[in-house]
Formats: C-alpha cells, structure tokens, sequence
C-alpha cells in the first residue's frame, strides 16, 4: 500500500478512537484519582500537636492486627494502612488505623502480630505516631 496508504489508515483509526473518547469522563476519573491522592496523603501526614502535647507523649507498643497495602507510592516508599492495638499504661489496648509511609526496609516489621514502638498523646487517639528509629 505505501507510506500515503498507511498514513490514511492511521489516521481513519485515530478518528474512529476519538469519536468513542468520552473526555468528561476520563477527566472525571482523573479528578477522582487526584481526590484520593491528596486524601491518602493527608491521612499518611503526621498530626500537628503543640509542644505542650508533645510533653505529654507516651512512648509504647502498639501490635499489628492488619497491614493493607494502599495503591500509592511516595517515591520508594509504600503508603499502607495499619490496624493497631496500642497499649497503653492502664492495660488496655486501645485500637487505633493509622495511614503510614512504609520504606521498603521496614516492610517486614509489619506483618500481623510482629510489635512496633509508638508514641501517643493521652487521651488523643489521633495522635498515636509510629517511631520507625527505634
């Protein structure tokens, strides 16, 4: 057929996909996919607390109950949902799900039952802070 008959064959093509193409919805797709992102990634940031909170900042244990990896990466980084049982100094584990930023390394100490070091602010749930260093 030749370069000009390969060409017009191309080009019917391309014209049959875009006559199909449904752009809001992709764009719609999109957007949602930017939602959950930035959603992701607020829940896997740290929660502020001021300095006289910090003063009060328990350091514990907290036991894997679950590890869900989520369909985000941050660079190498992996962002997984936790369930935890924190224990705290009463006795009581006080269940908690956090969104942490998982490295590759430290995949392993998150499997269900292993025990992670953690900080807690008494009395705010919210405030519990995986210490990776440790």
């Amino acid at each position: 057929m030749g370069f000009f008959g390969d060409l017009a064959n191309l080009t019917t093509q391309a014209d049959g996909m875009r006559s199909r193409m449904d752009v809001g919805a992709t764009m719609a797709a999109a957007q949602a996919s930017m939602a959950d992102a930035g959603r992701l990634m607020a829940a896997a940031a740290p929660v502020a607390t001021t300095s006289a909170q910090d003063a009060q900042r328990l350091r514990t244990t907290a036991g894997v109950v679950a590890a869900r990896p989520l369909p985000m990466a941050l660079g190498m980084d992996l962002l997984v949902e936790l369930d935890l049982h924190v224990r705290m100094p009463g006795g009581v584990p006080m269940p908690v799900t956090r969104i942490e930023q998982v490295s590759p390394v430290e995949m392993g100490r998150i499997q269900p039952g292993a025990e992670l070091p953690v900080s807690i602010v008494p009395g705010a749930p919210g405030t519990v802070r995986v210490e990776w260093g440790l």
